[in-house]
């Protein structure tokens, strides 16, 4: 008897044999299925590399621009950004790559969002309430720089934290998947006496601590875990969504469960909550949500940062470390409101009958779609009966001939046209009045000259320092454009600041430009 063992991918198969001859015929057939799994995976392969974002964001050939721009602008996490504050991130950051990398990237800041949200990099949305548009990362645009900042920044693939995490969760699965009680009282009074044996230790000798070293490896190993929170986030999201566009169509197509999915909206069920993606982040969020367990977590996070070897984490680390709790609710909040908007609006689709009129559109467009393929089939020449009535619109076409010009004179007001009596005009209320809708270029170009002779040379931001904005985002628009006609192109970007007429701050960052006294006044 022969005993032959192998593994066929993840299950390792044990096999006894009789015969040569059998055991002949079993390799052969296990050589043939092992040549035919990887064309199966090639195929599936060619398709994903077609069809996901993820994998088509890192094969472009701006790849390495799209990849560093969005993970700047985003910054990883899974917040959402206005479409005016995205595009005025990016367009200096393009003008900075294409002077500095010599990448080609020809298009503007508009159109290349535009590609991302076609791509599937970006989602775009408009809430209900706002007019508008807000941008986010998709969850294959979080898996894609995600894994290049893998590349960037390698974690050390076996650590002694890690591998305590491993056999942790391993006895907890097994402890609290064992129905045993014996086994259960006999594991918890191990723990007890662990316990206690610890405390009498601590109060003879002290508590002893882990080294700096081994603190710096654990604390990357929950940074690692909270790098993975945006994708995640994201992909719920995602699922909640999807949930919620398979309702719909199937309450629009009339499909054999439709019937069911609007007696319980009537009947007041959430669907969207109930589903497995709702469940599911709905046991996060009720944790997360939970008083005690907040300010318990708040509290440990704070002793955390207080330690000493937290000064051993790069500035980064300490920053993402320091911001986790922000990080968890603005991205729980996110889909959180996400989950409840699609829930009422679900409601409201189905409650105020629009789910009917969806219904007969749908409808009367595949009874015209059905029409047109049997007209198709039948054969018929152009101008024999279709058997088809079609009601004809109450608007009749007219030849050209009939079209006459335009008169003003038909439109005339008769009557007597009244002059009101002149007055004194007030100077200083017309020169206000024309300040509000014309930008003032006189004194623009004061503020520069004068900020010239002070300093010798000043970019757009020198300008603002000595002589703030007194007509609000006119007076930076007047800046930039005289700085394209007076000034000089310098590298990189500033930062341009001024004050919005309800007195909140505003600023935005464009490119560098300086004035000096040879570019003078034009």
């Amino acid at each position: 008897m022969i005993f032959v063992a192998f593994r066929c991918r993840n299950l390792l198969c044990e096999l006894t044999f009789q015969s040569k001859e059998k055991l002949t015929s079993t390799l052969a057939s296990f050589n043939h299925m092992n040549r035919l799994t990887p064309i199966a995976d090639t195929i599936m392969m060619v398709r994903l590399a077609d069809s996901t974002p993820a994998w088509a964001m890192l094969r472009a050939t701006t790849a390495p621009a799209i990849v560093s721009i969005l993970g700047a602008v985003f910054r990883g996490d899974n917040r959402q950004i206005s479409g005016t504050e995205l595009i005025m991130a990016v367009e200096p950051m393009l003008i900075d790559i294409r002077e500095q990398t010599g990448l080609e990237l020809p298009k503007s800041a508009t159109a290349y969002v535009n590609d991302w949200v076609k791509a599937g990099y970006l989602i775009r949305r408009s809430p209900q309430g706002t007019r508008e548009e807000f941008y986010e990362l998709s969850t294959d645009a979080h898996i894609a720089i995600e894994y290049v900042q893998q590349l960037v920044n390698p974690q050390r693939s076996v650590t002694r934290s890690r591998l305590g995490t491993l056999q942790t969760s391993l006895l907890e699965l097994a402890a609290d998947t064992d129905p045993d009680e014996a086994t259960a009282i006999r594991r918890l009074e191990e723990q007890r006496d662990k316990l206690q044996d610890r405390i009498d230790q601590i109060r003879m000798t002290g508590a002893e601590t882990i080294t700096d070293e081994e603190a710096v490896e654990r604390a990357r190993e929950i940074l690692a875990l909270v790098s993975d929170l945006p994708a995640d986030f994201s992909r719920v999201r995602s699922d909640i969504e999807e949930v919620d566009r398979k309702l719909r169509e199937s309450i629009v197509e009339e499909e054999l469960h439709a019937g069911e999915v609007l007696d319980n909206v009537f009947r007041g069920v959430d669907l969207i909550t109930d589903s497995e993606a709702g469940k599911a982040f709905n046991g996060f969020y009720e944790v997360f949500l939970d008083q005690e367990q907040s300010l318990q977590f708040d509290a440990t996070l704070e002793a955390v940062m207080s330690r000493g070897f937290v000064e051993q984490l790069s500035v980064v680390e300490r920053t993402e470390l320091r911001e986790l709790m922000d990080t968890l609710d603005t991205s729980s909040g996110q889909v959180h409101e996400s989950m409840t908007g699609l829930s009422r609006s679900l409601r409201r689709f189905v409650q105020s009958r629009e789910a009917e009129s969806q219904q007969a559109l749908t409808k009367a467009i595949n009874n015209a779609q059905q029409l047109a393929l049997r007209l198709a089939q039948s054969g018929n020449e152009v101008r024999s009966a279709t058997g088809v009535e079609l009601e004809l619109t109450t608007r009749q076409p007219r030849s050209l001939s009939t079209w006459v010009l335009h008169n003003p004179g038909d439109y005339r007001i008769e009557g007597e046209i009244k002059l009101n009596e002149p007055g004194e005009i007030d100077l200083e209320a017309m020169r206000q009045r024309i300040r509000e809708s014309e930008i003032d270029w006189v004194e623009l170009n004061e503020a520069i000259d004068l900020a010239v002779e002070r300093e010798g040379s000043a970019s757009i931001s020198d300008v603002l320092r000595i002589h703030p904005a007194t007509q609000g985002l006119a007076s930076i628009v007047g800046l930039i454009k005289l700085a394209h006609q007076r000034g000089t192109r310098s590298d990189g970007t500033e930062l341009l600041t001024w004050d919005a007429p309800s007195g909140k701050k505003l600023q935005a960052r464009y490119a560098k430009f300086e004035f000096t006294t040879q570019n003078g006044h034009r």
